[in-house]
């Protein structure tokens, strides 16, 4: 959640170029820390939110995004592909 927050994300914002699509996962540090305004919480269902900011920073469709990083994450933790 961190790269959503507009100064504490800044340095991940430009390190985000550098780093192979298929070698990142979004996560929110829920509960414990809010990135939208007015919230002091986070919650799963956010980390839309995060992989809005990285289709942007990187000039990509969400949908890229969301495919990239699920796969990421299936494999990196064993999961099984669910449709």
């Amino acid at each position: 959640g961190t790269i959503c927050k507009f100064q504490r994300g800044a340095p991940l914002r430009e390190m985000l170029p550098m780093i192979p699509l298929d070698r990142i996962m979004v996560e929110t540090d829920a509960p414990f820390m809010g990135f939208t305004k007015g919230r002091r919480g986070s919650e799963p269902a956010d980390t839309r939110g995060v992989a809005n900011k990285v289709a942007e920073t990187l000039g990509i469709s969400l949908e890229e995004v969301a495919r990239a990083t699920t796969s990421t994450a299936v494999n990196f933790f064993g999961l099984e592909r669910t449709q």
